[in-house]
């Protein structure tokens, strides 16, 4: 799957390089405060493919970090119910040893259990 992305991203690049290969004309780009130009139409398009890329990868790190977070939490959440889980087994199986116990010493003494005659 990742080679298809990259192959994806490459055709993407590709486009972009032809595009302005054939678009050699000079234009001007207004900001809102400020005038940039006259530049390449080529370069106006190739720099504003690499602000889109980098913007994506940005967000593409902060969502990747959240992740991490809420992962790191979640271990830690299961690593506590796991210890929660291994206590309680433990419990029962304590609580099993002393009513078996209980049962197989009756057994040794040769009692059979209460109104046995």
């Amino acid at each position: 799957m990742n080679i298809l992305i990259y192959l994806v991203v490459c055709f993407f690049f590709l486009v972009l390089l032809v595009v302005g290969v054939y678009n050699g004309n000079d234009v001007t780009i207004n900001l809102v405060f400020w005038q940039l130009g006259p530049a390449p139409i080529g370069a106006v398009i190739a720099t504003a493919a690499v602000f889109g890329v980098a913007f994506a990868c940005v967000i593409g790190v902060i969502d990747g970090i959240k992740i991490r977070i809420t992962n790191r939490k979640l271990r830690r959440q299961l690593r506590r119910l796991d210890e929660e889980a291994d206590a309680l087994r433990l419990r029962l199986a304590r609580y099993e040893g002393h009513s078996t116990g209980a049962v197989r010493s009756d057994e040794a003494t040769g009692s059979e259990g209460p109104g046995s005659s």
